[in-house]
C-alpha cells in the first residue's frame, strides 16, 4: 500500500507518530464513546489518531489510515452494533492484525460473543457484504477470522455510553 501519495501524506501530518489508533464505525460511536475516548488520550499526552481530527485534506483516505495504523503503538477496536457493516472497518482490523501491535477491545453495545461468533448483526452483515459481491470471498473470510480473532483478546465490555 505504499504509495507516493502515502509518504507524502506521511510527511504533511503530524510529525510525530500516533501511539493510538481507535478503530470504531463512526455512525455508532464517532460523536460520544470514540470523540471521549480521543479527548480523555490527549488530556494524559497520548497522540491518538481519530480519522475526523487526524486526516489530512488532499491526501488519500486510505493511505493515510494505512500508515496511522502502521505507526501507532497500540490500536484501539470500538466493536459497535453496526461495525461490521463498512468495509472500512473490517479492513482497518486486518491491518491492526498485520502489524502486530497490541490491539485492545472495546465492546460497546455488544457482546465479545456476538462478534466472535458472528452472531445477530455481525452475522447478517458479513452475509450482506457476500450477497452483494464487492468483496472477494477470501477477505470476507479475512474479515471473520480477525473478528474471531480479537474478539477473543481480553477488553472492555461497555454498556451504551450516554455522552
Amino acid at each position: 500500500m505504499a504509495s507516493s501519495s502515502s509518504s507524502s501524506a506521511a510527511a504533511h501530518s503530524t510529525n510525530k507518530p500516533h501511539k493510538v489508533f481507535i478503530n470504531h464505525r463512526g455512525v455508532d460511536v464517532k460523536r460520544t464513546f470514540a470523540r471521549s475516548l480521543y479527548l480523555r488520550l490527549r488530556e494524559k499526552c497520548l497522540t491518538a489518531f481519530l480519522d475526523d481530527k487526524e486526516m489530512q485534506e488532499g491526501y488519500e483516505i486510505s493511505s493515510q489510515l494505512a500508515d496511522a495504523i502502521r505507526n501507532a503503538r497500540v490500536h484501539v477496536a470500538i466493536f459497535s452494533p453496526r461495525y461490521a457493516e463498512s468495509h472500512w472497518c473490517l479492513n482497518e482490523l486486518l491491518l491492526m492484525l498485520q502489524s502486530r501491535a497490541p490491539i485492545i477491545p472495546i465492546f460497546y453495545g455488544v457482546s465479545p460473543a456476538t462478534v466472535r461468533w458472528m452472531l445477530g448483526l455481525y452475522g447478517e452483515a458479513l452475509q450482506t457484504h457476500e450477497k452483494k459481491g464487492r468483496h472477494d470471498p477470501n477477505i470476507i473470510e479475512e474479515w471473520r477470522n480477525a473478528l474471531h480473532q480479537v474478539a477473543n483478546k481480553s477488553g472492555f465490555e461497555l454498556e451504551k455510553y450516554n455522552g
